[in-house]
């Protein structure tokens, strides 16, 4: 981005076989906007609630690009960037990413001016059968799963549910890059060592299974 026009993005599918299309799909981009990586100012990047491994790695490859570049870095919350694709609503909004099977990150987000997005619900993770326990009001929904989340919804909220267009269910990396454009412009900044992923839940961690002799 520059000056809060976007000059490029990617989306690439989900899913753990996907993260060695990270590097060389980031070094594309960065070539068909002419753009070389000693002409960048400052790197934003999503902090989660999401996929643990991918939280890792993406926060890891920009950390380690801020200290070898040295500039700035910043990390959003992932709910809220979800979140703000929603603008100016009077609505609620619970954004969703899927967390394991039958369970979701979320959280509550409202307009309290036409700029300014405030958190009424922290993040937490939930059935998606217990999603009515956290609504109050009418609620517009926006995840990551439409497939699998859009239905659950329509089944379960009744009149309380409105879903967003399809078109908007999934994170951009645009949506990231412009909470963090701001917080650059006013020359804020996250320390290295301290920004760290927001994982809500602990990780699941197996063991790997050994081979009996």
């Amino acid at each position: 981005m520059e000056d809060e026009i976007l000059l490029g993005e990617y989306i690439l599918p989900s899913g753990s076989g996907h993260f060695a299309d990270l590097m060389p799909s980031l070094d594309d981009l960065l070539s068909k906007v002419g753009l070389g990586l000693e002409k960048l100012d400052g790197l934003i990047v999503a902090l989660g609630p999401g996929s643990f491994t991918g939280i890792r790695i993406g926060l890891s490859v920009v950390k380690g690009l801020s200290q070898c570049l040295n500039i700035p870095i910043i990390g959003i919350p992932t709910l809220f960037a979800i979140a703000s694709q929603l603008p100016y609503l009077k609505e609620d909004i619970c954004p969703l990413v899927t967390s394991r099977k039958g369970d979701v990150f979320t959280a509550l987000f409202r307009w309290s001016s036409k700029d300014h997005l405030s958190r009424i619900k922290q993040d937490t993770c939930l059935r998606m059968s217990d999603l009515s326990s956290i609504i109050e009001k009418e609620t517009i929904f926006i995840g990551n799963d439409l497939p699998n989340q859009g239905p659950i919804l329509r089944q379960q909220l009744g009149r309380k549910k409105l879903l967003a267009p399809a078109n908007l269910w999934n994170l951009r990396a645009s949506s990231v890059g412009i909470l963090g454009l701001k917080r650059l412009k006013k020359g804020d900044s996250d320390s290295l060592s301290e920004l760290v992923p927001i994982y809500v839940r602990e990780a699941d961690i197996r063991l790997p299974h050994m081979k009996s002799r």
